[in-house]
């Protein structure tokens, strides 16, 4: 059975780009275009990586890291936070602290989100 991953994104072509490359190295992809929707999959199909933008409608990034990880049945999920506008090293300390298992900087390659899911799971 494939591992599931789930991407977060509010724009259609870079959700679409990092599912693409999920989905060629095996992955059963699921997608969200905000924060509670995102929750909402994460409770019902308990994928095994989120990967999500911080800056979302209805919820951002970094509290749906938090929510996920303050769920004992969700607290296993790995979490990949990415961003193109909160660059600062606070935020990436920030988004660490909440226990985000990884944090990337867009533009983000394929090769990249695949080799950190790897690392992290």
């Amino acid at each position: 059975m494939p591992l599931k991953a789930l991407v977060v994104d509010d724009d259609p072509v870079s959700r679409t780009l990092v599912s693409r490359a999920l989905e060629e190295k095996g992955f059963s992809v699921l997608k969200a275009a905000d924060g509670l929707e995102a929750l909402a999959l994460t409770e019902r199909e308990k994928p095994e990586v989120v990967i999500a933008d911080m800056l979302l409608p209805k919820m951002d990034g970094m509290n749906l890291c938090l929510r996920i990880k303050e769920n004992p049945e969700l607290a296993g999920i790995k979490v990949i936070l990415m961003t193109a506008v909160y660059k600062s090293p606070s935020l990436r300390a920030e988004a660490l602290s909440l226990k985000a298992d990884a944090y990337l900087e867009k533009p983000i390659s394929a090769e990249e989100i695949l080799k950190v899911i790897d690392s992290v799971i």
